[in-house]
């Protein structure tokens, strides 16, 4: 059978027009969400060999790490707005084609300077995939679904870390780390035709914004941060993501070549470490019934410290093999895990409109953060285990802190509530 121009049009005309709620959607969101996070966790274990071929030095190297998140945190602010304005579909489609450009770019790029600026576009398009999949999540599932949902995402995201830097070590061994570079322009153009052909639009037409007003987006910009939830939540998930980054950027370094770990095994060595992420969702998808989120932030947050807090002891110590030094990094991992699915959840429920806008500004404020820690790793040159555990444990420390002053303004807000009442 010849399919005629017609009918193709129609396929991808039913494709972009199924219903929200098809069985397909939560792959999608997956494959949204993990396409950026792997274009960074399958190249990390070939850092070393392509600093050596592009003559870079270690900091360099973390300049690509850096801009990267440097494109992903304005990825997830402009997306958010324009995912209002546009539609959910039509922005992430844009963005994985971006994607694909910039990742053409990284495979012929002959400088490490070159390299930095493909990957800060590559993040740049990538990074309205994860916003938008967290958004149809919001359109579309219950309050109860969501945070259900967005775990099986967060679980998604640990597939990443997981098998990237295996996968990454095994194709650079036969093939070259420009390789990565070829199936993450492979992988990209088949999400692309997917999301053409399955995704439908989840933004209601009388819910669109009118056009870009940079004057209301500064005005509500100002207006959240006011916000006691959503400051809450988006702080504690930026300083966890800080907790994440500054671990797996640094990883090379830590295990590769401080520990002379071949790249094969330190994929090994990394995907057991951050199982403890997907641990933690696990954990947040079974208690999430039966507990309030902040208190499993809370909870998480101390787990978190009393991890990095051990670690950072060790280190100074100098004792502790490198087992001992990632079991502690496992746990705090662990605790991590529990968090960003909990704040994703909880920084949209006070609120009704705006979910663009808001789930841009939460997510671009965790890259930045993720971002700035990148940037201090490069300018400290080389980063051994003393200062990304003390990173790491400083990050923790304001998590709990957040949780704290939380917990205090809001017994301070029922007892003022209560007097008044006894008046």
């Amino acid at each position: 059978m010849t399919l005629t121009p017609k009918d193709v049009f129609l396929i991808f005309y039913i494709g972009a027009n199924m219903h929200p709620k098809n069985k397909l959607l939560i792959p999608m969101l997956i494959m949204l969400v993990i396409l950026p996070m792997i274009a960074t966790d399958i190249y990390l274990p070939v850092l070393p060999a392509m600093g050596e071929h592009l003559g870079a030095a270690g900091s360099s190297l973390a300049d690509s790490l850096a801009s990267y998140m440097l494109g992903y945190s304005l990825s997830l602010f402009l997306a958010g707005v324009l995912a209002d304005i546009y539609g959910r579909r039509i922005i992430s489609i844009i963005g994985i084609s971006i994607f694909s450009i910039a990742s053409v770019g990284c495979f012929f790029a002959s400088s490490i300077e070159q390299l930095v600026v493909w990957r800060f576009f590559q993040a740049f398009g990538g990074g309205s995939g994860t916003l938008i999949a967290r958004i149809i999540v919001r359109d579309v599932y219950d309050e109860q679904s969501q945070v259900k949902v967005l775990s099986y995402l967060a679980t998604g995201l640990v597939i990443s870390p997981i098998f990237g830097p295996i996968i990454g070590a095994f194709i650079s061994n036969y093939y070259g780390w420009r390789s990565i570079f070829f199936i993450l322009t492979f992988i990209s153009l088949f999400i692309l035709i997917t999301l053409c052909q399955f995704m439908g639009e989840t933004l209601a037409s009388n819910r669109r914004k009118k056009g870009l007003q940079l004057d209301w987006v500064l005005s509500r910009w100002l207006a959240l941060w006011g916000h006691r939830e959503f400051a809450f939540n988006t702080l504690v998930i930026s300083f966890a993501w800080a907790i994440y980054f500054s671990f797996i950027s640094s990883s090379p370094l830590l295990i590769q070549n401080l520990h002379k770990v071949d790249p094969i095994e330190y994929g090994y060595l990394f995907a057991i470490t951050i199982s403890g992420f997907i641990f933690g969702t696990i954990f947040i998808r079974r208690k999430i019934a039966t507990c309030n989120l902040k208190s499993l932030i809370a909870i998480s947050g101390a787990i978190a410290l009393i991890s990095t807090s051990i670690l950072y002891i060790l280190v100074l110590a100098e004792v502790g093999a490198l087992p001992v030094k990632l079991f502690f990094v496992f746990c705090t991992l662990f605790g991590i895990g529990i968090i960003f699915p909990a704040t994703q959840a909880g920084v949209t429920r006070p609120f009704q409109d705006d979910i663009g806008l808001i789930s841009g500004i939460f997510y671009s404020t965790e890259m930045f953060f993720g971002a700035v820690c990148g940037y201090m790793l490069s300018m400290i040159g080389v980063a051994g285990w003393e200062i990304t555990s003390l990173i790491m444990l400083i990050a923790a420390a304001c998590i709990v802190s957040l949780s704290g002053l939380d917990r205090l303004y809001g017994a301070n807000r029922t007892n003022g509530i209560l007097k008044i009442r006894l008046k």
